[in-house]
Order: C-alpha cells, then structure tokens, then sequence
C-alpha cells in the first residue's frame, strides 16, 4: 500500500485485529446503523413453485459476493406477501449469511421483488452509513473475524441475531465513506477484471490439455506428427472409421476393443457395503478410497483419509487396490479418475469407485484415454439416459477404446506425461497469481475501510 498516503492522526481502536484507526473516525455496533431491526426470513420451509412465482433465496444464493437469482428457488405470490412483513428486502439493503456459510456478504442490486429464508439475515442502512461503504466493511476481515468468534457451532455454524446487532463497524464522515466505496467499487472491478481473464485462461488451458489428449490417444497424435504402425512419427497417416461415434477417426492400423477384454472391472457391492460402524481411526485398519479421495486434476488427495475395519478389507480380496491400478467415480463426481502411481499402503474402495485392475495395456494409457473428450462424451452420454447418475460396471466394461503396440502406448505416455505436466504448471501458476490477485483485494479492503490510507485526495480514473 506503499502508493497511498495515511492520515495525520490516529487513535488505538482498542481491538487487536484493527489497531490504529484514524483520530476522527467512531466505531458503532450495528443496531445503531439501521433503520429497521435486523431481520431474517421464515423458519420453516415453504411450498415451492415452478412457474411464475416470485423468487426465494438463501445463503447459497451469495457467490462470489454477488446475489445469483439463477435457478433460485421460488414461492407463491400469497407466500411471498407474508414473509415480507418480517422481511423485505430491497435495493441498496444488505444480505448477510448466519447459517450454514456465515459472513457471506451481498448487497441488493435489483429492485424486483423477492423474499428470503432465515439462514440469510436483512440490514436496512439509515442515514448514518452509506450502504457501499458497509458491504465493503462487511467483506473486510475485521468483519468476517466478529462473525466467526460469535457464530456457535452444533452440527454447523450458526450467527444470532442479537450478535448481529452487536458487530462493531468503523465508521468515518458519509464524504469519507463515499470516497472510499468509490475507491474500492473502481480498484476492485480491476481486480476482478485481471482474475476472471485469468480464470478464462485456466478453462482454456484445461480445455487445451483435454484436446491434447484425446489426439495422442485415439489418433495417435503427438504434436505436428502421428504414429505410424512401426511406432514411428510420420507426417500423416490413414485414417478409418472406429464405428464409435465418440471415438470417431482412428489411424488404418489400430484395434478397437471392449474394456472387459483388456482389464477386469470391480465394485462394492451387495453384501460387501459397509456402514459407519465398520469405519475405524488410523492404524487399526485399511485406507479405503472414495470419490473425495481423487482431485479435480484426476489426481489422488489423501489429505482426508477414511480406514476400515481389517475384517472388512479382507472380505473382498478382489478390491484390495494395488499399485498401477485404476479407480474411477461411478457416483458423484462422475468419471473422475485417479491411478494409483505410489505406494499407499493396504488400501480399499467405498462403494461410490470402481477398481480396474489386471489390465493388458499400459496402466497410464488407459488412465490418459479415460480423461480424454471422447469417454468423458461417453459418460455424458450414460448420465443423461439415467434417471440416477452413475456409471455401473457393466457400462464401464462394456466402453470402447483404441488399442495398440505397448511400444507405442508407451510413446504417447511419454509425450502426455512431459505436454501435461507443462500445461498443468502453467495452469497452476495462473492459479497462484490469481490467489495473489485475491488477497491484495482482500488486503486492499481492509485498509480502506480501517482507515490505514488515506484517500479523501485520491483521484479516481475518470474522475468520480
């Protein structure tokens, strides 16, 4: 912040996470800064609606700051007229999250009409507080620190209305408070602007990377060139109908065959369920694996392992995991897919995976070619016949997938394992910058709305 000037004076704020606060600014509980009591919406669920009806929110409404009407839920227009009279929000009023996700944040942009649900909790601003400047300092981590120390927790973290009323906000004159939300409404927006190209880049990249590798397997392009029958790079090659419309292409010389004839399928299932008294703390039991257990980059993440009774592993010697075999999301997160390329010990699948093992391919090929387009096609195509989404064994048996040489399913290992791993630091530096992006914004609240800059003088791009 070394660009922004401070104030002359400051006083000692008398609370740890804020220190220094400018001489003339006053710090006010929030029950003195509205115009109405703080409120929230119904305790009981309603009936709901599916046509022209008037729209219904929840905390989960709140994303990314913003209030997101898309697919809400909706009640009556009768029921809509009687919640009203406990809550009624409108334009320039704030939101606060108090269940579930408390200290979620958004302040009304809209001036239609719309009711909420009780875990979200109504600020009316008075006269006293500009409304921008507040849902600034409502983001601000001085604010988000007050909601956590007086949330209570039983099954999930739950903010009292009464504490509400008791959360301490800076208050400085309305020309400061106007000054500053100008600020921030311009600085912000950059930010913003610079994060979501960023985030544009991460969808393409990873767009990229899929393309990638759907070329390498099913067509056996790498790069500018392609494999020929001998395992070489050539500059083309003759292409045949696979006779699968989500294979399509495939070069003359390659073999199309069913799962179940190069590898075995297997899952929990029936009597081999297991229920929580079965799970067991570390060390008294084996790992077992479920669809928390595989990241969004097909990887395994074992930072929340889950064990199981030794009785229970040794049940089913069948799904006993192994190194190099593959595990696959069958409910869920459909058609995640992790490898199992380390040692993790004796480790099992809950019922939401798929193991496949005993294959007669290369591991990492088929890996490569289960997170490619053209299976990922395949499994939307599976989902969307089904009234539950799932993938069961049979299905996966019975998917297609080009099969060649290991000394060519080895070339393209190679090549995906070096294009991938480029990619995918590419991909997470963009993330890192834009963590970094994210926490100069938050850093750059929190200044603002304690007083730590000045900015009574700051111009603003374009003027005001």
């Amino acid at each position: 912040m070394r660009e922004y000037k401070r104030y002359e004076e400051y006083q000692d704020s008398g609370i740890e996470w804020i220190a220094d606060i400018p001489k003339n600014w006053i710090i006010s509980k929030i029950k003195y800064l509205v115009k109405e009591p703080v409120s929230d919406g119904p305790h009981e669920t309603p009936d709901y609606v599916y046509d022209n009806g008037v729209p219904f929110l929840s905390v989960d409404s709140i994303q990314n700051g913003k209030l997101v009407f898309e697919n809400c839920r909706q009640i009556s227009v009768k029921d809509h007229k009687i919640y009203r009279n406990k809550s009624n929000p409108e334009k320039e009023d704030i939101l606060l999250g108090k269940a579930a996700s408390v200290g979620k944040v958004a302040k009304i942009n809209v001036d239609f009409p719309f009711s909420i649900w009780s875990p979200l909790a109504l600020i009316k601003p008075n006269y006293k507080i500009e409304s921008s400047y507040l849902e600034y300092s409502m983001k601000s981590s001085y604010f988000q620190i007050q909601t956590d120390l007086l949330s209570n927790s039983n099954t999930q973290k739950n903010l009292g209305m009464k504490d509400i009323n008791d959360i301490l906000v800076l208050k400085p004159s309305i020309e400061e408070q106007q000054k500053i939300a100008s600020f921030l409404d311009q600085k912000t927006a950059e930010i913003d602007e610079i994060t979501n190209k960023k985030e544009k880049l991460i969808d393409q990249l990873e767009k990229y990377k899929k393309s990638v590798i759907t070329d390498a397997v099913t067509k056996g392009k790498l790069g500018d060139k392609y494999l020929n029958e001998d395992g070489d790079l050539v500059d083309e090659v003759e292409m045949k109908d696979s006779g699968i419309e989500w294979i399509r292409d495939v070069p003359h010389f390659y073999d199309i065959s069913k799962v179940k004839y190069i590898a075995d399928i297997h899952g929990r299932i029936g009597y081999r369920g297991y229920t929580k008294d079965d799970l067991v703390d570390k060390g008294q039991g084996a790992l077992t694996l479920g669809g928390k257990h595989i990241n969004d980059r097909n990887q395994l993440d074992l930072s929340d392992p889950t064990y199981i009774s030794w009785d229970k592993y040794y049940e089913s010697p069948e799904i006993m995991i192994e190194y190099n075999n593959l595990v696959v999301v069958q409910r869920g997160s459909i058609g995640k897919v992790a490898i199992i390329d380390k040692n993790i010990g004796e480790a099992t699948i809950n019922p939401s995976l798929i193991l496949v093992n005993n294959l007669e391919i290369k591991a990492k090929y088929f890996y490569y070619y289960l997170i490619s387009n053209s299976v990922s096609e395949f499994f939307n195509l599976i989902v969307s016949s089904t009234a539950v989404p799932m993938i069961s064994q049979e299905q996966l048996d019975n998917l297609y997938l080009p099969k060649i040489d290991k000394h060519s399913q080895n070339k393209i290992i190679n090549y995906l394992d070096k294009k991938t791993e480029l990619i995918d630091n590419l991909i997470q530096k963009t993330k890192t910058s834009i963590q970094k992006y994210k926490e100069y914004k938050k850093s750059l609240i929190f200044e603002a709305v304690t007083g730590k800059i000045d900015l009574r003088d700051y111009e603003l791009k374009g003027g005001e």
